[in-house]
């Protein structure tokens, strides 16, 4: 069975937990069978079959929020190998010289071929090597694989490809710096565009690492990161230090669990803002709806789509100002009949926006006071406008304080009272665990996970909870 290298995003955790809900719920089946804290490897059921699969590879990769690029696994050279030919400390080198060898020649049967890395050799041949650790901050990453391995790699395949024919075969070198110092990340999807790594005579050759030995991968797509900053960054009107990632809104409606008849499925905002996920929801296709009690954002996310389907060359539809809407949560139910939308995805007020940390009291009464009664109300709607058995993926804060802790709503409580159970956001029956401590968070099922960067006042907590019928 052909097996898949999945790179993900920074937020490893939670592109997993997309990956496995995607492979679970959507039309393409299939499981995790790996993964480390930047790859997961995938086993389709179907997906391999197909002649021209690298179609739903398209697909899938233009679906996902958390993912980098996709490709496909040629072999995998097991730890124990990998560790014998590249110690930390040489000791025996014989054992070194022998094992060297065996990569070689693993490499050497897998690079040229019609079902291998380069279908074919040819005059002119260029690679990229990239290197994915198990961990970051891993030392065997920086002392070992950057500065013996990957140099290892780009001798030997050069060598290679001119010993099968081809005239010329060069390399992407990375920055010298970088390979001394050990810091060294694998290159962006934004190179492989640029590259042209795509084509035949071109490739991204990934060495994806995991506790059990490292998968040897050429990339098959990429995410196109322009595009998405492009909506990001270029619409008419955004406010930069509310606004969610468009990552983590593609994230978001992939947990609603709508991947077919997209172009039928409603979706509501009900706090709209300047429209981060409802640009990306009509990105999917999506029937899109939104509301905010601002009429400045409602004006301003109106141009915001209008903007985007021009710049997608579409027709503007006489819906935009009908679905987009100025509301309070609470009146929303009266415009709609009961049980209208197939999915709700939003990001309600998390509260005011900190310089720096609040004392625990303040953050405390701005929790119970403001916030606590906005989420019942928002799940009190949700319950009216949503379809039974549909689902509502949301953000929550998470307010750390001057005392050290962290302050949060009790949203179990408030979603069990308004006829919602949750949805674990990553299914831990579907995986396994890792001897790693750093790669256990799948010990215990997660109901929610944590979107943040270090430092951060207010985190982020994504959870999805289902309307009971």
């Amino acid at each position: 069975m052909d097996r898949f290298i999945f790179v993900l995003g920074s937020n490893w955790q939670l592109a997993l937990a997309e990956l496995d809900n995607y492979l679970k719920y959507s039309q393409h089946k299939g499981k995790i069978i790996d993964y480390s804290a930047n790859i997961a490897v995938v086993e389709f059921e179907e997906l391999h079959k197909k002649q021209y699969y690298i179609n739903d590879l398209m697909e899938i990769q233009f679906t996902l929020g958390g993912c980098q690029k996709i490709g496909k696994i040629f072999n995998f050279i097991d730890i124990q190998t990998i560790l014998n030919a590249f110690p930390f400390n040489i000791e025996k080198y014989k054992e070194v010289e022998r094992t060297r060898k065996e990569i070689i020649n693993i490499i050497d049967k897998l690079l040229i071929g019609k079902e291998q890395i380069f279908p074919k050799i040819y005059e002119s041949m260029f690679y990229c090597i990239s290197i994915y650790p198990n961990l970051y901050d891993d030392e065997y990453y920086p002392k070992v694989l950057v500065k013996h391995f990957l140099p290892f790699l780009n001798k030997s395949l050069m060598e290679i490809l001119k010993e099968k024919g081809a005239t010329k075969a060069l390399y992407y070198k990375y920055p010298e710096k970088n390979l001394k110092s050990g810091n060294l990340n694998p290159i962006f999807p934004h190179v492989v565009i640029k590259y042209d790594l795509l084509t035949e005579n071109r490739a991204e050759i990934i060495f994806g690492f995991t506790e059990e030995g490292v998968y040897v991968a050429r990339t098959f797509t990429v995410d196109n990161p322009n595009f998405k900053k492009k909506i990001d960054e270029e619409r008419p009107y955004k406010e930069f230090k509310s606004s969610i990632p468009p990552k983590l809104a593609l994230i978001m409606l992939n947990f609603l669990n709508l991947f077919e008849n997209r172009e039928h499925m409603k979706i509501l905002d009900p706090f709209l803002g300047n429209g981060t996920i409802m640009l990306f929801a009509l990105v999917q296709d999506f029937q899109i709806y939104g509301s905010d009690i601002d009429e400045i954002k409602v004006k301003n996310s109106k141009r915001n789509f209008n903007w985007l389907l021009e710049e997608l060359e579409e027709d503007v539809p006489l819906f935009v100002n009908e679905r987009i809407f100025i509301a309070n949560v609470e009146e929303i139910s009266t415009r709609f009949e009961k049980n209208f939308f197939d999915g709700i995805c939003t990001e309600p007020e998390l509260g005011p926006f900190f310089l720096e940390k609040p004392y625990y009291l303040q953050a405390k009464e701005i929790i119970y006071t403001k916030l606590e009664p906005l989420y019942n109300r928002f799940f009190r709607e949700s319950y009216k406008l949503l379809k039974d058995t549909g689902r509502i993926c949301f953000i929550a804060p998470i307010i750390s304080t001057m005392d050290g802790s962290d302050i949060q709503l009790n949203i179990e409580k408030i979603a069990m009272e308004n006829g919602f159970s949750q949805v674990p956001v990553i299914d831990s029956n579907r995986f396994f665990n890792k001897s790693n401590p750093k790669l256990h968070f799948l010990k215990n099922p997660h109901k929610a996970l944590i979107d943040a960067k270090k430092g951060q006042v207010i985190k982020r907590k994504i959870f999805v909870f289902e309307k009971k019928s």
